[in-house]
């Protein structure tokens, strides 16, 4: 199992546990076409706020949290399962004492995620969600693995 933060070498409060495959450049690649990741958020911490192309599935291991898709916010726990569409704003968020932890599925080849615009802020800022997002939480500019 590899454990790193977002970005290997990059310092983050959020765990990132690669369980199954890796992120590929070319879908044609040797391996799993999907990669599975095991999170680990921290009391206080949240995913970036971000959306990218390809969907994902994220299916609650341990701990409660919040789970910000488009401008819902619902408080999950253990077994509940996320779907988050292409494209979509999304973050997950620990309010809680003790670890949030979730398996993520997604393509291995896919793209990397990205920042939201004014116009999703300003929807969310605007919505239920406005008192759990963390929109400091971004991620950085990179080239696609």
């Amino acid at each position: 199992m590899e454990r790193e933060g977002y970005v290997p070498g990059e310092a983050s409060r959020v765990v990132r546990n690669t369980l199954v495959g890796a992120r590929k450049a070319v879908a044609a690649d040797p391996g799993p076409a999907i990669e599975v990741r095991y999170f680990e958020v921290p009391p206080g911490a949240s995913t970036r706020l971000e959306k990218h192309e390809h969907e994902h599935f994220v299916i609650v291991g341990e701990g409660r949290g919040h789970a910000i898709v488009g401008t819902e916010v619902c408080e999950v726990g253990k077994h509940d399962v996320v779907y988050v569409a292409s494209l979509e704003p999304h973050q997950f968020v620990n309010r809680g004492a003790e670890t949030f932890g979730f398996f993520c599925i997604v393509n291995a080849h896919r793209d990397p995620g990205r920042a939201i615009d004014a116009a999703e802020l300003a929807a969310l800022s605007a919505s239920a969600a406005n008192s759990f997002v963390d929109p400091e939480v971004v991620p950085r500019t990179r080239e696609t693995p």
